[in-house]
């Protein structure tokens, strides 16, 4: 029985992620051809509210800094074989906190090009399309840095859950991270 929901809770998140790849998607061409989008944005609940306001900050303490890389880490050995399948070298950015893996090739690239993006943050590795990324780039994948440091191998899912209900631009965790890229420009925190 167990096994089964297991199987159950895994299947519904990868359907959960096609629908939220597919919403992107949906929303990069729309972007492109300039056209309003078909509907309003969707009224965030209290969960999505608090998520899309929520920039963690750096641990500031040793012990704080290693639960951070262990709780982590799942997601950044996974980003980290990503980055070296895409052809890219990852270079740690003390910084931002993580490493920076800028000009990717093959698969990841074809997959942020396909749904718009230039970058994404798979645990401490950030994977960027461009040769060379923006500042406020990389600090928008900072701020998901930080959010898997507190969410660990539980971003994954979240993050896919969130994104087929409010697609990309009203995802609460898209938001966080915007916001708090905004704040590190503002201040030159990065």
């Amino acid at each position: 029985m167990m096994r089964r929901l297991g199987w159950l809770g895994l299947l519904s998140t990868l359907a959960a992620g096609l629908i939220g790849a597919a919403r992107q998607r949906r929303e990069v061409v729309t972007r492109l051809a300039v056209v309003p989008p078909p509907t309003p944005p969707r009224e965030q609940g209290p969960v999505g509210r608090a998520l899309s306001g929520w920039v963690p900050a750096r641990p500031t303490t040793r012990p704080g800094q290693l639960a951070a890389m262990v709780w982590a880490s799942p997601l950044t050995v996974i980003g980290l074989v990503v980055a070296l399948l895409s052809g890219g070298r990852p270079r740690w950015r003390p910084e931002y906190g993580c490493f920076v893996t800028e000009g990717v090739r093959g698969p990841s690239a074809l997959a942020l090009r396909l749904v718009g993006a230039e970058a994404n943050a798979i645990g401490h590795v950030v994977l960027s399309r461009q040769g060379t990324s923006a500042k406020a780039l990389l600090a928008h994948e900072a701020v998901h840095v930080r959010q898997a440091e507190r969410l660990g191998p539980l971003l994954f899912p979240l993050y896919l859950w969130l994104s087929a209900r409010y697609g990309y631009r009203q995802h609460p965790i898209e938001q966080a991270a915007r916001l708090g890229a905004r704040r590190a420009m503002a201040t030159e925190a990065i």
